[in-house]
Parts: C-alpha cells; structure tokens; sequence
C-alpha cells in the first residue's frame, strides 16, 4: 500500500507537512473517535482532494504521522556519558511535555494494536528514537565509562522507560527535578553513582542481589 507522495512529509512539501501538524493536533484534543477526513481538512484548511492527492486512505495518513512524530533524539557524541545522557534527556524532556504527546501516543497505540501494518511501522519508528540512547551507552561502553554485563538492551530500556511511563502511562509533566532524579538514578544503576566507580554496573549484580534476599 502506498503510504502517499515522497514528499508529503518532508520539506519539500510544506503544505503536507502542515497537514500532518493539524491531524496531530485532532489525535491530541479528540483522539480517534473525533478523526476524520473532513474535519482533517477543516482543521488544516485545506481541500480533501489536496489531502487525498498525497495520501490514498486514513491508515496512509497515520503511517506519514507516525514517521513525523516518532524522530530520533538529537544528541552530539561529547566523548562523556553523563553529557551526552544530559542532553538526551532535555531532548526527550521537551519532546515528552509537548503539547498533546500522550493523547497521540495513545491514538497510535491503539491504532497498532487492531492493523499490523501499523503496528510494525509504530515499532520501526519507535525503535529509531530509541536507538540514539543505544548509541549513547555503546559508546560509553566502548569507552570503559560503564560495563556491558547488564546487557544493552535492559539498560537501554531502563533509561527510557521511567519516563515514558511518567509522560504516557501517567499523564504527568517531566519537570526539572523529576528529570535530575530519573537521570541520577539511571546513571547510578550503570556504575556512575556517587557510590559506584566507572566501570561497575549495579544490574551486573541484580541477579545475585535476588539470589540473596530469596535464599
């Protein structure tokens, strides 16, 4: 299925681009029971036919949206990983407090739980947005900052997901301090706590803790 003209959601094409704004902001005041083609247009004033000319259906709309809504962290390689940490999460900070995140988070999640077309490109892109604070923690690794034996994956997952669930799950702003907090505790769990040393990383011993406490 085509997912509408190359540049509908690129540059090239500023009309489509404003479209994909305005069917955002119909997902984040009314959700997808309140989408539809009609008040898309209404809302981006623009013709249906000027819609339809770039995408085909509904479900071609919402796969351009997602590729608009899911972008990567920007975050430059500074050789250190609490300022490189840093300045992903005032990335996400931003990102994750802008207006109507959670209602559109929500509205896609429900989409891709019903179409597996959607489903898949939901977890194409979200892993693409994901992948830079991979590369954040590889390079730490590879650097010797932290060790790998927690495993990428979990570190990764437990960097991102505190606050995902604070700013989708509860619907609550990421404030200053609640930043600052998750990013201390984080970066404790890889061994750079002020009562670790670089180099050791608390999951390493997660498994023997529980051993210990459940003997």
């Amino acid at each position: 299925m085509s997912t509408g003209s190359p540049g509908a959601d690129s540059l090239d094409d500023p009309a489509g681009a404003s479209i994909l704004d305005a069917a955002m902001s119909l997902l984040a005041e009314g959700g997808l029971a309140a989408f539809t083609t009609d008040r898309l247009a209404s809302t981006a004033r623009v013709s249906k036919s000027s819609i339809y000319r770039r995408w085909p259906d509904k479900k071609s709309i919402f796969l351009a949206l997602m590729k608009q809504w899911g972008r990567r962290a920007e975050v430059d390689e500074m050789g250190d990983l609490r300022a490189e940490i840093a300045q992903w999460y005032a990335d996400r900070q931003r990102t994750y407090n802008s207006p109507g995140f959670r209602q559109v988070s929500a509205s896609l999640v429900e989409l891709a739980a019903h179409d597996r077309e959607i489903d898949e490109v939901l977890n194409t892109y979200r892993r693409s947005s994901w992948n830079t604070v991979r590369g954040i923690l590889k390079r730490a690794i590879d650097r010797g900052e932290i060790s790998a034996g927690g495993g990428l994956e979990r570190m990764e997952q437990f960097f991102l997901g505190p606050l995902y669930f604070r700013a989708v799950l509860e619907g609550q702003e990421i404030d200053d301090a609640t930043m600052v907090d998750f990013q201390r505790l984080a970066l404790a769990a890889v061994g750079l706590g002020p009562e670790q040393q670089p180099g050791a990383c608390v999951m390493d011993h997660a498994g023997a803790g529980a051993e210990e406490l459940n003997p």
